[in-house]
């Protein structure tokens, strides 16, 4: 696993939500490599559900800025959030049983499901509210108005 790469995701334009993004990604790749270190590392089982409960906010935070803006595509967006919960879900249901992975599989598995949903996802409403996508119209962020 210690050729896991995973640059920090570029951001989507928006100082809240690339500031969420900054800091899974820190978690994710910070547990991943004590886990490389030690596999059985004290507050590992811990650390992998403050990155579940992590997700769970950010991508309420994310939803909810995308529906602010009026996003055309969250009905989707919002689905493959939820798959991405519910595979994360499974896998802690799956961690009391007798056939658990090694928790540096699983960290570095939804490392690599994370790294594909930014970087087609969340790339994609990123050039919406660029107004770069074919046929968007820009969506301005509120906090940046009246100034």
């Amino acid at each position: 696993m210690a050729d896991f790469q995973w640059d920090c995701p570029a951001p989507v334009g928006v100082a809240r939500l690339d500031a969420e993004h900054r800091q899974l990604h820190h978690l994710i790749m910070s547990l991943i490599r004590r886990l490389e270190r030690h596999p059985g590392a004290a507050g590992a089982e811990a650390r992998f559900i403050e990155i579940f409960e992590r997700m769970v906010e950010h991508f309420k935070t994310e939803e909810d800025y995308l529906e602010a803006r009026g996003y055309p595509d969250l009905a989707p967006h919002r689905f493959e959030h939820e798959l991405l919960l519910d595979w994360f879900r499974d896998q802690l249901v799956l961690r009391n049983g007798p056939g658990a992975r090694p928790l540096v599989l699983l960290v570095t598995e939804i490392a690599e499901i994370i790294r594909r949903h930014h970087q087609t996802i969340d790339r994609t409403y990123a050039a919406w509210l660029k107004g770069s996508a074919p046929g968007a119209v820009s969506a301005p962020d509120p906090a940046q108005a009246g100034r």
